[in-house]
């Protein structure tokens, strides 16, 4: 069973070790220190994950309230759009059927101006 990369062949070890370099006499002083120091180390970590879940909460609810506006904006804008495209297609078909031609009718293009197109002169141009 390994934690970390760790096996029990390696905990004996760093054991072995420990009891060699500190002595039998100071191993429970510095258990107890090493358990203090895990202590302080978990609860740091729950303050922070309790901190970080704390700000994530508020950017959630910043975020359904944004979401909850573009939705509102969204759909009213939908609406209109909607208006606007079939009043656009209403006016095309109006205008088509008022300026279609009879077929066989040599009527002139009509120039956006209003005005029929230039006739084309017959001049040229020698130098």
């Amino acid at each position: 069973m390994n934690f970390l990369g760790v096996g029990p062949l390696e905990v004996a070890l760093v054991a072995i070790v420990a009891v060699i370099v500190l002595g039998p006499e100071r191993i429970p002083g510095v258990a107890v220190q090493l358990a203090r120091a895990v202590r302080y180390m978990r609860g740091y970590a729950t303050d922070a994950t309790a901190d970080i879940r704390k700000e994530l909460q508020e950017l959630t609810k910043e975020y359904d309230e944004v979401r909850k506006e573009l939705n509102e904006f969204r759909s009213s804008l939908g609406g209109g759009f909607s208006n606007i495209a079939e009043e656009v297609d209403r006016t095309l078909r109006s205008g088509r059927e008022k300026t279609a031609l009879k077929p066989g009718s040599d009527a002139p293009i009509i120039e956006p101006g209003g005005e029929p197109p230039p006739k084309p002169s017959r001049t040229s141009t020698n130098s």
